[in-house]
C-alpha cells in the first residue's frame, strides 16, 4: 500500500480514558482555519479534529502562491483526510462537518466517483510519485462505504466537538505561522481536548505516531492554480524508525512536554515498578507499617482490597490521617526508594530521551532540558534551606511565556509537582511582580503528617499528586505591585491619621498594633460619626472594630469577598507570612473590571465599525469576491471575522474604492497585530492586556471612526 506522506506541521494523539472497542460508532468534527500570513509560512492553512472517542489532531500546511477555491474549505479537506485515516475502516465513523462541498465530496465517493474532489483541488499525483491525498482516500471511503457518513451542520459552533476542533486549527495555524512552538500547542490542544471531552489528559501510545522528522514534510495541499505543481520529495514518511516514533517513548515524553503529573502507571511502563509490588509507610518508627500493593491498573490496593489511583488518598485512607505526602512516605520493597525517588528516575529519563531526539527542534529539547535542571536544582536549594527567590514574571519565563493563561498555569502546577516542589506564595495567585520562593511543601517530609483534629483553617500543601485545580482570580491578583499598606497605631492621634489619608487621598487607614495584629480601620464616616456622637471623641473611638474581621487570606478568590465589599466597601488582606499587607476596595473591583472589560468592549466596538464600513462601502458580491481571491469563505456581513475585514481591505481594487488617504499597507499591518490582540483576549488570559495593546486598540478605533465621519 502507498505510504502517507506526513504534514510537517501534524500532531495526533488519543485520550486513554475514551478508548473505544473496533467496530465501535465514532463521531468527529473536521474544522478548517484560512488567513493572510506575511511570514516566512505564506498563507498557511490549519486544521483540526476531535472525535467522540478521544482522537484528536491539528497541523498546518502552506502555499507560497494564490490558488483557486476556497481558503478554509482546503484546510477542512486536510482535516478530513487526516480523521478518516486515523479512523477508518476500525470504527464505524460519522463525520460532523459545516461545508455542503465535504458532504458532497464523501458521498460521491461513497457512491463510486473516486475522481470528486472540491473545486481547486489538482487531482494529480505529486512529483514524488505518491497520490494527492483525497485520491489516495477516495477509494478507502468507496471501499468501506457502510462505515463512513457525513453530517452538516450550519456551524461548527453548534457541537462540543466542533467547537474543540476549530480551537485545533487555531492551534495549527499559529503553530505554523510562528506564533506558537511545537511544545505550546500541544500542550493546549492537549488542554482543549480534554475539557471539551471530559477526561483525564492521559494520552495513548501509537505505533503510528504523530511525530516525524522534518524531512518528511509535505507543504502542499492539493489545491492550486492552473498548471502549478506542489513540492515534494522521496524522503521518509510516518514508517520510518527515528526515535520520535517509539510509542513507548513518545507517550511518557508527555509528561514534560505536555506538563501532566507523573502517575503510578507511567512508573509501570517506565519498568520501574512492577504489579505486585509491595510498598510500606511506617508512620512513626517502630510502628507497624502501613502496606499497600501495586496493581496492574497503576492503583494501590489497600489490604482491606480497597484501590485508589494516587499516593496520598491511599495513605490518608489506611492512615486516617488528615493529609500524607504520598509519593514521600510510599517505600518500594525490598529497595525503600520512596515513589518520588522513582517519579524523579523517570523524568530524568525522559529529559535525556528529549536531548537525543534528533526529529524534535533542538530549541524545544533545549528547553525541556534547562527546565528540568531548573526544577532539579531548585529543589536541592529547597531541601538545604536556601529556596530560590524571583518575581512571577521570571519564573514563568522559564516556560517560554509571558503571561498565565489556565494551559500554561496547569503545565506549571505539573512541573512542580512532578519534582516535589511548590512556590510560595501560589504563583497562580499573586502579581507578575510579586516575588515567590521555589519550595518544598511543608506537608512532603516523610516525616510530616496532619493528624486528626488538628487546626486544618490551613489545608496542606502535601497532596502533590492530586490534579491541578483552577484558583481564579484571587485577592493577591488584585494588589499593586508597589503598593504597600499605611496604617497607624491604636495610640495615634487625629491628626496622624487624617493627614496619612490626605496625604495619600484614602478614606479609610487601618490601625494595627503590629504588622500582624488589625485592630480595625478608622475612616472619614468613622471619625465624623464618632465626632457626631460626642464632641470630646478620643481617636479610639473612631476605631471600627468590625474591620478587623475583615480580614482574608491572599489566595482567597474575588467571588468569595464580593458580598463583603458590596456591604462594607473595603477589606484587608494577609499574605502568606500571614501579614497584613493590604487592603482592597470596591473602586479596586472596579479597576480590575475596567482593566478585563474595556478590551473586550474596544474589540467588540471596532468589530462593529469595520462591518458597518464594508456593509455601507461595499456590495455582497464585491466583498465575496474579495475574500475568495484571499482564499477565504464569505456567507454574510453578519458573520464575517476579523481575517475577512483584513482580506477585503488588503484587496487593492477595495482599497481604492474605499477612498481614504491612508497607506494599506501600514493600516493592514496594524489590524493584524489588533487580530493577534483580539485572540489573546477572547482566551480569557487571567493576565490584563498590556496597556500598549490597549492603548493601539482605542488609537485605532479613533482612526476608523474619524475616516469613517
Amino acid at each position: 500500500m502507498q505510504l502517507v506522506r506526513r504534514d510537517r506541521w501534524i500532531r495526533e494523539a488519543q485520550l486513554r480514558q475514551l478508548v473505544l472497542p473496533a467496530d465501535s460508532p465514532v463521531e468527529v468534527a473536521i474544522v478548517g482555519c484560512y488567513q493572510l500570513q506575511t511570514s516566512e509560512h505564506q498563507h498557511p492553512r490549519g486544521w483540526g479534529y476531535v472525535a467522540d472517542d478521544g482522537h484528536y489532531g491539528f497541523g498546518a500546511t502552506t502555499t507560497q502562491r494564490r490558488f483557486d477555491g476556497d481558503g478554509e474549505l482546503a484546510a477542512e479537506a486536510r482535516a478530513l483526510f487526516w480523521a478518516l485515516h486515523r479512523l477508518m475502516p476500525t470504527y464505524r465513523v460519522t463525520v460532523v462537518t459545516d461545508y455542503p462541498a465535504i458532504v458532497e465530496v464523501v458521498n460521491a465517493w461513497r457512491q463510486g466517483d473516486l475522481t470528486a474532489a472540491p473545486t481547486g483541488y489538482d487531482r494529480s499525483d505529486r512529483t514524488s510519485g505518491r497520490k494527492a491525498k483525497l485520491m489516495f482516500l477516495a477509494p478507502r471511503v468507496h471501499e468501506h462505504a457502510d462505515r463512513v457518513a457525513v453530517r452538516l451542520v450550519d456551524g461548527y459552533e453548534e457541537t462540543v466537538l466542533g467547537r474543540a476542533a476549530n480551537e485545533l486549527s487555531v492551534l495549527g495555524w499559529k503553530w505554523c505561522a510562528s506564533e506558537l512552538t511545537k511544545i505550546s500547542a500541544s500542550e493546549r490542544a492537549l488542554a482543549v481536548a480534554s475539557s471539551a471531552l471530559d477526561a483525564e489528559p492521559i494520552l495513548v501510545s501509537y505505533s503510528d505516531t504523530s511525530e516525524d522528522s522534518e524531512d518528511s514534510e509535505d507543504h502542499g495541499s492539493g489545491f492550486s492554480t492552473p498548471g502549478s505543481s506542489t513540492p515534494g520529495s522521496s524522503t521518509p514518511d510516518d514508517e520510518s524508525d527515528n526515535m520520535s516514533n517509539d510509542p513507548y517513548r513518545q507517550s511518557r515524553r508527555e509528561l514534560l512536554i505536555n506538563g501532566r503529573r507523573v502517575r503510578i502507571s507511567d512508573l509501570l511502563d517506565a519498568g520501574l515498578l512492577s504489579p505486585g509490588t509491595e510498598l510500606t509507610f511506617q508512620q512513626r518508627i517502630g510502628e507497624t507499617p502501613y502496606r499497600a500493593t501495586v496493581t496492574t491498573r497503576g492503583q494501590l490496593r489497600l489490604p482491606d482490597g480497597r484501590e485508589f489511583a494516587t499516593p496520598s488518598r491511599a495513605a490518608v485512607e489506611v492512615s486516617g490521617l488528615v493529609a500524607v505526602p504520598g509519593w514521600a512516605v510510599w517505600r518500594v520493597q525490598p529497595s525503600g526508594q520512596t515513589l518520588h525517588q522513582l517519579r524523579v528516575q523517570l523524568l530524568k529519563d525522559v529529559a535525556e530521551e528529549v536531548g537525543a531526539d534528533h526529529a524534535r527542534p533542538h530549541e524545544e529539547a533545549e528547553a525541556v532540558r534547562r527546565r528540568f535542571t531548573l526544577l532539579e536544582e531548585a529543589r536541592a536549594d529547597a531541601e538545604a534551606g536556601r529556596p530560590r527567590t524571583l518575581t512571577v514574571r521570571e519564573f514563568i519565563k522559564h516556560w517560554g511565556i509571558e503571561d498565565r493563561d489556565r494551559t500554561a498555569s496547569v503545565q506549571i502546577d505539573a512541573d512542580l509537582a512532578n519534582h516535589g516542589l511548590t512556590t510560595v506564595p501560589d504563583f497562580r495567585t499573586v502579581s507578575l511582580d510579586k516575588t515567590i520562593r521555589i519550595m518544598v511543601p511543608e506537608g512532603d517530609h516523610p516525616t510530616v503528617t496532619v493528624e486528626p483534629g488538628a487546626d486544618n483553617s490551613e489545608p496542606p500543601s502535601s497532596a502533590s499528586d492530586e490534579e491541578s485545580v483552577d484558583v481564579g482570580l484571587t485577592l493577591g491578583n488584585l494588589l499593586p505591585d508597589d503598593m504597600s499598606l499605611t496604617w497607624v497605631s491604636p495610640a495615634a492621634s487625629f491628626e496622624e491619621a487624617i493627614t496619612a489619608m490626605q496625604v495619600d487621598d484614602f478614606s479609610q487607614i487601618a490601625v494595627l498594633a503590629n504588622p500582624y495584629t488589625l485592630h480595625g480601620a478608622v475612616s472619614w464616616e468613622s471619625i465624623a460619626a464618632a465626632k457626631h456622637r460626642d464632641g470630646t471623641a478620643t481617636f479610639s473611638d473612631a476605631i471600627d472594630r468590625r474591620a478587623a474581621t475583615r480580614v482574608f487570606d491572599y489566595d482567597v478568590r474575588l467571588l468569595d469577598v464580593l458580598g463583603t465589599l458590596q456591604q462594607d466597601g473595603f477589606i484587608f488582606v494577609r499574605d502568606d507570612q500571614r501579614k497584613i499587607t493590604g487592603i482592597l476596595t470596591a473602586a479596586d473591583v472596579v479597576r480590575k473590571y475596567d482593566e478585563t472589560a474595556t478590551p473586550f468592549f474596544l474589540i467588540g466596538e471596532i468589530d462593529q465599525e469595520l462591518r458597518q464600513l464594508l456593509q455601507n462601502t461595499f456590495d455582497e458580491e464585491t466583498v465575496k469576491q474579495a475574500c475568495l481571491s484571499a482564499g477565504l469563505s464569505f456567507k454574510s456581513f453578519e458573520s464575517m471575522s476579523v481575517g475577512q475585514y483584513q482580506a477585503v481591505l488588503d484587496n487593492p481594487d477595495c482599497w481604492k474604492q474605499l477612498g481614504w488617504p491612508l497607506d494599506r499597507k501600514v493600516f493592514i499591518k496594524r489590524l493584524d497585530r489588533l487580530r493577534r490582540v483580539r485572540n489573546n483576549v477572547m482566551h480569557f488570559n487571567p493576565d490584563p492586556v498590556k496597556p500598549t495593546d490597549v492603548a493601539k486598540l482605542r488609537n485605532f478605533l479613533d482612526l476608523v471612526r474619524r475616516y469613517r465621519a
